[in-house]
């Protein structure tokens, strides 16, 4: 009776963290941000990576999820590393702007967030990507 009960708590354990890792993973949202001039979704996709205006947060299905005012955008240098890091943070995989400086770049790679360099209307530059993948 007793290897029973163990057998069953060893069981009831297992699929429990089973379970808590696959919805950790279902929870996990790809999200795109983009370097933006304007917080609306109409606004144009910013030339600077670093020093936007704003940032647009998009999830994997090209959802409008929120605009933040870009928090070093006013700082006096290496605003690319801290965005990329700020970005890391938000959970973003895909970041657009206009363009990206060499540390900028360093930056989003070493945490691992693709870039691609986009001009135009946020979101449509967002929904015409998410049709290609």
């Amino acid at each position: 009776m007793c290897c029973k009960n163990i057998r069953r708590y060893f069981l009831v354990a297992f699929f429990g963290l089973f379970i808590a890792i696959s919805a950790n993973s279902a929870e996990e949202i790809v999200a795109i941000a983009v370097a933006a001039n304007n917080p609306g979704t109409g606004a144009t996709i910013s030339e600077k990576s670093g020093r936007a205006a704003y940032f647009l947060f998009f999830d994997n299905s090209g959802n409008f999820l929120a605009a933040e005012k870009n928090p070093f955008a006013a700082i006096r240098g290496g605003a690319g590393p801290k965005v990329a890091g700020f970005l890391s943070d938000k959970g973003v995989t895909l970041f657009l702007a206009g363009e990206f400086g060499a540390k900028m770049e360093r930056a989003l790679s070493s945490y691992k967030i693709k870039y691609i360099s986009q001009t135009g209307v946020a979101h449509e530059i967002v929904q015409a990507i998410i049709r290609e993948r």
